[in-house]
């Protein structure tokens, strides 16, 4: 889902070079990879922005999640991360748009899903359940696969090494949260994973297009 979205949101951004400047190229490829997930991931981060950095018992932490107001933590979390993603859709070319969102979009939520197999999911339901039983191995190897022909593509096997980076990233901060929260992780901690190693990927492709 990831790479779909990615592809989406890089390939419209692309199009959009053609008949627009680049400030146009880089909201169009900012807007469409939070419209297309309905902003759950960029949801989640704010909330957990606003819960993980406060200083309150982990009880109050899972409380503030629930919460759909938003508060200062996470309007100052946005400020920063924001400014990483627009630097970094900025920096890239357009051509590289589409593998570049497809590879962030994609290797940001298979190295999020990696928590599943080492700490516990703290929430009841549907999504309790299917953490529980962890991602099914299969779709993670066609994830992986699709993740290699990608950076394959693009000519550039350093993506590679960015995602294994993100990929211990992502556990670290799984292991930080659930200490936040005694023990557990939640849907919320899931989508802020995503959003964080997704810029942090970008920026990556970024800095390594330069060189």
């Amino acid at each position: 889902m990831g790479i779909a979205i990615g592809a989406v949101a890089g390939g419209l951004a692309w199009a959009i070079a053609r008949i627009a400047p680049e400030p146009f190229v880089v909201a169009t490829a900012f807007a469409v990879s939070i419209v297309a997930t309905g902003a759950v991931h960029l949801d989640g981060f704010l909330d957990s922005c606003d819960a993980l950095i406060a200083s309150v018992p982990p009880e109050r932490r899972l409380e503030i999640m629930k919460d759909p107001r938003h508060g200062t933590f996470a309007l100052a979390g946005f400020a920063a991360i924001g400014a990483w993603w627009l630097a970094a859709l900025a920096t890239l070319l357009p051509p590289s748009l589409p593998w570049a969102l497809a590879f962030a979009g994609g290797g940001a939520r298979f190295a999020a899903v990696l928590n599943a197999y080492v700490l516990p999911y703290g929430r009841a339901g549907a999504s309790a359940r299917a953490f529980a039983a962890r991602p099914p191995r299969p779709v993670l190897a066609v994830c992986a696969a699709g993740l290699i022909a990608i950076a394959l593509a693009a000519h550039d096997p350093g993506w590679l090494a960015a995602e294994a980076l993100a990929c211990g990233a992502s556990l670290a901060i799984g292991r930080w949260a659930a200490r936040r929260l005694g023990g557990v992780l939640v849907g919320d901690v899931y989508g802020a994973t995503i959003v964080a190693l997704d810029v942090t990927l970008l920026s990556a492709i970024a800095l390594l297009q330069g060189h």
